[in-house]
């Protein structure tokens, strides 16, 4: 039997199977007539015996049994093969003298970010800028972010936690979202189960998940549901914690130069607020902050449902259940979750309760209304 290279756990969900391999914490789905394929080929020790019960029992001819013993073998060495972001060795490394030292307030929790340059500022500073404060108190939270030969550093309190190299700098953004997670729940990384790169509103009971690729409209829809009166509990970075619900993430919503002509007439004072220019490509932004104070409404809720949304002005809007399998396409890469396999057994369990569906939309009120049913579905 090859059971080092088994998955750790399977659950099916409908007619797939969701497996998640400890060594390299990875989650895949297949579907039923594959796990019946690995099932064999992890309780066979031999090719031979592979192939003599393939023929056997599925009567499949010798040349596709080799192939298939070849084709799962590459499958299940891949699939517990752990990848690590190559980065050069640390070595001693000094904190700098900053140029841009910004105090934040959240509930009262306040940060003190120490940025190196104003072009490092740039990168974190707008999605929280309206929580930052005149007020410096003896007690905060201290953290250095700066540049060194081709890497951004993160240091909290002093203490080092992470490089990254400049070109994945939303390496170093989700990591930073995760310390300032942290510091407002007043909690630690090894609490949570998973950060999901999504927006999530709540009403006074629940919360819908919302994903897509990038320019699928998600966070302007996030903004015009928001304008219509439910809460924003996070927008790009929607941490779940260990009792698994989904945590607020108090980030503004960044909004692109597209979608200024419709926010201005729904956000008061949308027109007033700074526009960014971010990126290679000078994109202009716009981050518009979320309706709900931190400390005055609830700091998280149960999600069930997510959606996929993608906007295409000529297309018609509708509204379809689909497979999680599909959902995972776009949730897992884009995600951390933890490697603990106490929270994997409950993230996959928590998979095999949601409901999924796809958003196709090029009418807002028609998708404001849609996502009003699912809540009170």
């Amino acid at each position: 039997m090859k059971t080092n290279l088994a998955p750790k756990h399977v659950r099916n969900i409908n007619d797939t199977f969701l497996l998640w391999f400890k060594a390299s914490n990875r989650y895949v789905i297949v579907s039923s007539s594959v796990w019946t394929l690995i099932g064999i080929y992890i309780k066979e020790d031999t090719r031979n015996s592979f192939v003599d019960e393939l023929k056997t029992s599925l009567q499949i001819e010798d040349s596709k049994c080799q192939d298939l013993f070849d084709d799962i073998s590459s499958f299940l060495i891949d699939s517990n093969t752990h990848t690590h972001t190559k980065t050069e060795p640390l070595n001693r490394i000094i904190i700098p003298k900053v140029n841009c030292v910004t105090f934040y307030k959240f509930k009262t929790t306040v940060i003190k970010v120490n940025f190196e340059t104003p072009l490092i500022q740039s990168i974190i500073h707008p999605q929280i800028a309206h929580h930052q404060t005149a007020v410096t108190p003896n007690t905060f939270k201290e953290f250095h972010i700066f540049k060194n030969k081709d890497y951004l550093y993160l240091f909290r309190n002093n203490t080092y936690l992470n490089h990254y190299k400049t070109k994945d700098l939303h390496l170093l953004q989700g990591r930073f979202a995760l310390e300032l997670t942290n510091a407002i729940h007043k909690t630690i990384i090894d609490n949570w189960v998973a950060t999901f790169h999504a927006s999530t509103i709540a009403n006074s009971k629940e919360s819908i998940m919302i994903i897509g690729d990038s320019g699928n409209g998600k966070s302007t829809l996030s903004a015009l549901l928001m304008a219509d009166g439910f809460d924003l509990l996070a927008d790009d970075f929607t941490p779940m914690y260990e009792d698994m619900n989904l945590y607020r993430y108090p980030s503004a919503i960044s909004i692109k130069t597209g979608a200024f002509s419709l926010l201005e007439s729904k956000i008061p004072g949308f027109h007033s607020l700074r526009t960014h220019t971010n990126g290679p490509k000078k994109v202009n932004l716009k981050y518009v902050p979320q309706n709900q104070r931190l400390d005055h409404k609830t700091s998280n809720f149960d999600c069930k449902t997510i959606v996929y949304v993608k906007f295409d002005e000529n297309k018609r809007s509708e509204l379809n259940p689909i497979s999680v399998e599909n959902i995972l396409q776009t949730l897992i890469p884009d995600s951390w979750i933890s490697p603990n396999e106490k929270h994997a057994l409950k993230f996959m369990n928590w998979l095999s309760d949601i409901t999924c569906y796809e958003l196709s939309y090029s009418n807002n009120n028609f998708a404001i209304r849609k996502f009003k049913e699912l809540f009170d579905h």
